[in-house]
């Protein structure tokens, strides 16, 4: 029987639709798991899902009135989804008998909730690209469109009315569903549209393709140089932990002599203790990482939420050296406003970001250039400017959250001039401690709890 069917909205959208289920061993992937176990299974199973996750979101920067609704298997632990897959979704229980009636039973919902147009998609494709969604949803329009997969099947349906005649069947499995789903479709009096052809990962050889994805196999580590305390940085912490993808690493490097306690930390997060100087911490952090990309972050800002997806994508282009984010504040007034698009449109004219745009390159990259050559101030001017001999600089449309606390505490205007004359001086020539005590009134062994923005 169809699940409760809400109100209809007033006002018609796109609809997302996304299947999966929890990364529970044992619970997914049965056929993968035969072969590697069921823990590695699970690993591999949710890379695919925020790799699909991933791509809704890069979706939704385009189409941002696109509603997506994920429907997971009603014994999944609702909770414990939403708290690992957190973002801009409504999480919904698959109601049917089988995969067919769950599958219709989602899409009456959506159409129910006033959908324009529905797209459902599973979360078991290697290659699945946001060009693939765009595509869908402008071909379902006096029609249905479907995805065919390598094995037989569909990793994607679009319909703009309700059709169940597809989708009575009892048997999902067999190797002729894509066939059977688009003769049901012509039967129901909807011209087929084809979209490309995918690969999902379901048994041991289908590793091949899912390995021969640079965001599927590669790691990464986010880099966190710090001064702060355990609980100043919690909420940093938190944000960054729930959107790890499994294998991936946080690394917090403290500097300074004072020493806290972190007990908190979970398998993901790692605690290193060093000397003060941001290019100092980064690098003993870079050569404790066993990740493929590094990812060095400000403790005062955050990035966007899909952020190991964005990160993995552009270092998978190995033209690209080097990547970073667009800045933005928080808060926002107008002035500051103004120093990011500043920031912005340096990068785009002069290849120049600064660290708290985020920085991200493959470790090979890193270790190649020899890491960070300034120890105390400038150290990600200086790494840019040598990425930038070895390859194409990467800025993405999304935009990291940096605090505006040290703009406001020192005065926009003032806090502008004070890193523009720390950048003369160095050009000058100016020892970089000197220029450290110069721009902290202290030297770096007595330590510091801020730094030069751009």
């Amino acid at each position: 029987m169809p699940g409760k069917i809400r109100p209809i909205m007033t006002e018609s959208h796109d609809f997302l639709l996304i299947f999966l289920r929890y990364p529970r061993p044992g619970k997914v992937k049965s056929r993968l798991a035969s072969a590697i176990g069921a823990e590695e299974a699970a690993r591999i199973y949710e890379k695919l899902v925020r790799r699909t996750l991933g791509v809704a979101l890069e979706y939704l920067r385009t189409s941002p009135k696109t509603r997506i609704l994920l429907f997971h298997t009603p014994e999944d632990p609702v909770e414990l989804l939403r708290e690992r897959f957190p973002g801009p979704w409504q999480f919904l229980p698959q109601q049917g008998e089988h995969l067919g009636a769950r599958m219709h039973d989602a899409i009456l919902s959506a159409f129910a909730q006033g959908a324009r147009k529905v797209v459902l998609i599973g979360t078991d494709i290697a290659d699945l690209d946001a060009n693939d969604l765009t595509e869908a949803f402008e071909k379902t329009g006096g029609g249905a469109v479907l995805g065919p997969a390598s094995d037989g099947g569909f990793y994607l349906v679009g319909l703009d009315r309700p059709c169940p005649l597809p989708f009575r069947y009892e048997h999902w499995g067999s190797g002729d569903i894509c066939r059977r789903t688009a003769r049901a479709l012509s039967s129901s009096g909807l011209d087929i549209r084809f979209g490309h052809q995918r690969k999902d990962v379901d048994r041991v050889e289908d590793l091949a393709v899912f390995h021969r994805d640079f965001s599927l196999r590669a790691s990464l580590g986010t880099i966190v140089p710090t001064m702060k305390s355990p609980e100043a940085l919690a909420p940093l912490i938190e944000y960054l932990e729930k959107r790890l993808w499994p294998g991936d690493e946080i690394i917090v490097s403290q500097g300074g002599s004072r020493s806290y306690r972190w007990n908190s930390l979970s398998t993901g997060v790692h605690h290193l203790l060093g000397p003060t100087g941001r290019g100092i911490q980064q690098n003993s952090a870079a050569m404790l990482a066993s990740a493929d990309v590094l990812f060095f972050l400000h403790d005062d800002t955050f990035p966007p939420p899909n952020f190991p997806f964005l990160i993995r994508r552009a270092c998978g282009d190995f033209k690209t050296s080097l990547g970073c984010f667009r800045l933005s504040f928080a808060p926002s007034p107008f002035p500051l406003r103004l120093v990011a698009g500043l920031a912005n449109l340096r990068t785009t004219l002069f290849g120049l970001p600064y660290g708290d745009q985020g920085l991200f390159c493959r470790k090979s990259v890193f270790e190649s250039l020899g890491g960070f050559r300034n120890k105390y101030l400038l150290e990600d001017l200086s790494l840019v400017r040598k990425c930038r001999l070895r390859g194409r600089l990467d800025m993405l449309r999304e935009s990291v959250l940096s605090s505006s606390r040290r703009y406001i505490d020192k005065g926009v205007l003032a806090a502008c001039l004070q890193n523009q004359t720390i950048i003369l001086l160095s050009a000058l020539g100016m020892d970089e401690k000197r220029l450290y005590s110069f721009y902290y009134g202290k030297s770096p062994e007595q330590g510091a709890n801020g730094h030069p923005a751009s």
